[in-house]
């Protein structure tokens, strides 16, 4: 390897000589006959340069300066200059002003010449371990400023649509024009939660606080249920959606939302990357112990020289201008992630451009059949009215959810702050309370706390609707008191349905 190698320019029969007894002792020599050849064997890579000091002219050394100035910043390219016979080395040298230069005395001897030598490539290959590591930061760094770039295009999308539906409502148009705004804007908050909560998964995998909540699965009914959700995306394309599942059950471990998360994964990217009148193909079947799960398209595929990545963070094939396709590039990551949690693997195939995809999740087979879940009870008190406070700092949020819960007939008291907020309590004797964690003066933790050591928080369900959601967030939140945690932006009619689930004020 050119990077590791010894070059040598030493006079005629010396420099022969020197290589052979180099190479003897198994380090990679080029003997160079010129300063023109050294310079090139320089410029291709070199863990060292022996030359020997009478050839040191000028000319030479001013060459040989310009070359190591122009050298990049991780780079000191050690020297090794062999003095005439009956120099003094002592003297000061024209090349030690350069920095990394070694002088061996002659006549050379070989133990030193040797550890001289060892030293001066240590010294180069701790140089390219700099040089990698630089490189490796560079990259990460373009990575996470082209995915900076992707998201802000990503997120102005929805956004946008969502400003223009405001304006349409605005004004005042037709019930069928007011419903189709409705359904849109809809369509554009369910995309910017769900590029919200990746970015989120993602987080978590990374510091590894995600948990599982693991039951008997079958992959059938998982597969059913994707491809039902992301068949409307599919018909909208144009694209024809089809599965294949055995009769036999396909019984895995595993945590219900996490598992139809990565296969809701891998069909959004073979939609999202499928020309119109494409085919996408869902098949699960028991493999060797194990079940697979493949998503197959007659997409844009992969180029070879990127599959070896695809699975990186932030790592995207080179799309299109326009982003008509979207995408972070984050959801294969994601879906490595949860697989290997699962005690499974993902892994993904393609022939090339234009050649389609297929991914592939591999779980371990855990029974042959699985036992039915017990029938939810239902709901207590539903349409019940109920007494709610609202302990939020944020004017909009605390507003749009305060006449949502009244519109559906809750009576509702709003609080701006933490003080504010266990006053409201103390006030009204709600059955709910809905509480922020970052609140100012008093978080919601102690809202909880408070309550909790006045004997309040027993009689009445308290909720935290914050924007953390890790698993040590969760636990700080039960902890504290709080019945429920709920992560922004929270659903609201999972929100109505805890509150009509209420079942005493705090009184």
């Amino acid at each position: 390897m050119s990077d590791a190698r010894v070059v040598v320019w030493a006079p005629g029969r010396d420099g022969q000589l020197t290589c052979d007894v180099l190479r003897d002792r198994g380090f990679a020599c080029l003997l160079t006959r010129t300063w023109a050849e050294a310079m090139a064997a320089l410029q291709e890579g070199a863990g060292t340069l022996l030359i020997a000091g009478e050839l040191l002219t000028g000319d030479v050394t001013s060459s040989l300066e310009r070359l190591l100035e122009a050298q990049p910043p991780w780079s000191d390219l050690p020297i090794i200059v062999v003095g005439a016979d009956g120099e003094d080395l002592n003297a000061p040298h024209p090349l030690q002003s350069l920095g990394n230069v070694s002088l061996l005395p002659r006549p050379l001897v070989l133990p030193t010449l040797t550890t001289t030598v060892q030293a001066a490539l240590r010294a180069r290959g701790r140089q390219y371990q700099m040089r990698d590591l630089l490189q490796q930061r560079d990259e990460s760094a373009q990575r996470k400023d082209e995915f900076l770039a992707m998201l802000a295009h990503e997120l102005r999308n929805p956004l946008a649509s969502l400003r223009t539906g405001l304006q349409v409502l605005r004004l005042s148009p037709n019930e069928q024009m007011a419903e189709r705004m409705q359904h849109l804007m809809e369509r554009q908050l369910a995309n910017v939660t769900r590029l919200v909560d990746d970015l989120l998964d993602v987080s978590r995998l990374t510091r590894g606080v995600v948990t599982l909540k693991c039951r008997p699965l079958d992959v059938r009914e998982v597969v059913h249920q994707a491809c039902e959700a992301a068949g409307a995306a599919a018909r909208e394309k144009g694209l024809d959606l089809t599965r294949e599942v055995p009769d036999r059950p396909l019984v895995v471990m595993a945590d219900p939302v996490r598992l139809d998360q990565m296969v809701g994964n891998l069909l959004t990217n073979a939609i999202r990357f499928t020309p119109p009148g494409g085919h996408v193909h869902v098949r699960a079947a028991r493999v060797a112990g194990a079940v697979q799960i493949r998503v197959r398209d007659t997409g844009q595929g992969i180029p070879r020289d990127q599959l070896s990545r695809v699975f990186d963070l932030f790592a995207q094939s080179e799309r299109p201008l326009d982003r008509g396709q979207g995408g972070l590039g984050i959801g294969l990551t994601v879906v490595r992630s949860l697989a290997s949690l699962h005690g499974g693997t993902a892994s993904i195939a393609s022939d090339g451009e234009d050649q389609g995809t297929e991914a592939t999740i591999t779980l371990p087979l855990h029974a042959d059949v699985v036992a039915p879940l017990p029938a939810p009870e239902a709901p207590a008190h539903e349409g019940e009215r109920r007494r709610v406070v609202i302990i939020e700092d944020n004017a909009d949020a605390a507003e749009a959810l305060s006449v949502y819960l009244q519109r559906i007939g809750h009576d509702v008291t709003v609080a701006r702050d933490g003080f504010a907020g266990l006053d409201a309590v103390q006030r009204h004797r709600p059955h709910v309370v809905i509480c922020d964690i970052g609140l100012p003066e008093l978080d919601g933790y102690e809202v909880a706390r408070r309550l909790l050591a006045q004997g309040l928080q027993q009689r009445c369900v308290l909720i935290a609707v914050t924007g953390y959601g890790d698993v040590v967030d969760r636990a700080r939140t039960r902890a504290a008191g709080f019945s429920h945690h709920l992560t922004k932006p929270a659903d609201p009619e999972t929100l109505a349905r805890l509150v009509e689930q209420s079942d005493a004020a705090c009184a």
